[in-house]
């Protein structure tokens, strides 16, 4: 008998309890073996990983196939060899599959069936910024904090949306609202820096003319980058920078190395582009 948590052997007492209560309530892996079957004992610890991974996320339950309850609800279930795991979700099975499986191809059935109505949110959050949605984004977001009001984690991604959409004031109060050493306040704060920044900027068609007329128009060079980091045009903003920095370090008391410092942590630590850039620029200074 299993004793471990989050496990239970399959009986002709809990089969009911198991497969329609509690998959009620969180969803049910069966997972039908036989002693014979060594594709079922290599699945093993494979069941057992993501038993322990998921933190009681699911129940494993263990069906033997040479027993007559095994035998009866194969049949039930049209399953005709071992391995075979079978998701259980609202009473209902949801999910077959036969065979050996990877941790990979269980995770992908598991994750969508473990999710909270929260994380289900979280994710499509995830998905429309990547879309470019944001305000869609911020609306799902704010449903989220009404769930997790206190999740400051959460709430510098609102500050990050607002000031996508341009309601800087809100990113701005938002912001004063939350404490010092919030994990990820760097990355709006510094953005909302460069939009300070624009405020007494000229119009970006006309540095871009000036950049047109005279190429080391440093100043004018200077301030597109800024605009080009309110758009979102990083990449072309640190290459701007790294061209003044080039040119005369002494523009602006190294002001647009300092400014490229201000990009990175804008984009973030785990930024690609942010280290590839602080590569350029180290080797550029040494």
């Amino acid at each position: 008998m299993n004793e471990l948590p989050n496990i239970v052997d399959l009986t002709e007492e809990n089969v009911r309890e198991v497969l329609i209560e509690q998959s009620a309530q969180r969803p049910v892996l069966l997972d039908i073996w036989a002693e014979w079957c060594e594709p079922c004992k290599s699945q093993l610890p494979i069941l057992d990983s993501l038993v322990e991974n998921y933190q009681g996320k699911f129940l494993l339950a263990k069906l033997d196939a040479e027993q007559p309850l095994g035998q009866q609800l194969m049949a039930q279930l049209g399953v005709r060899s071992v391995p075979t795991l079978v998701f259980f979700h609202q009473g209902q099975p949801v999910q077959v599959l036969s065979g050996l499986q990877t941790e990979a191809a269980l995770k992908e059935v598991l994750d969508p069936l473990t999710m909270s109505p929260v994380e289900r949110i979280r994710l499509q959050v995830e998905q429309l910024i990547e879309e470019g949605q944001h305000e869609q984004a911020l609306t799902l977001l704010q449903q989220i904090l009404q769930e997790e009001p206190e999740n400051h984690g959460l709430q510098v991604l609102q500050v990050n949306l607002l000031l996508a959409v341009g309601r800087i004031d809100d990113a701005k109060t938002l912001m004063a609202a939350l404490p010092d050493d919030t994990a990820g306040i760097a990355q709006p704060r510094a953005k909302l820096a460069f939009y300070e920044m624009m405020v007494e900027a000229p119009q970006r068609v006309e540095l871009e003319a000036c950049l047109h007329d005279n190429e080391n128009d440093h100043e004018a060079r200077y301030q597109l980058a800024i605009s080009q980091v309110v758009a979102d045009e990083n990449e072309q903003a640190l290459e701007n920078l790294l061209l003044i920095v080039r040119r005369d370090r002494a523009f602006r008391d190294d002001g647009a190395r300092l400014l490229m410092l201000k990009v990175f942590d804008q984009l973030g630590a785990g930024s690609s582009l942010a280290k590839r850039y602080r590569g350029k620029l180290f080797g550029l200074m040494h």
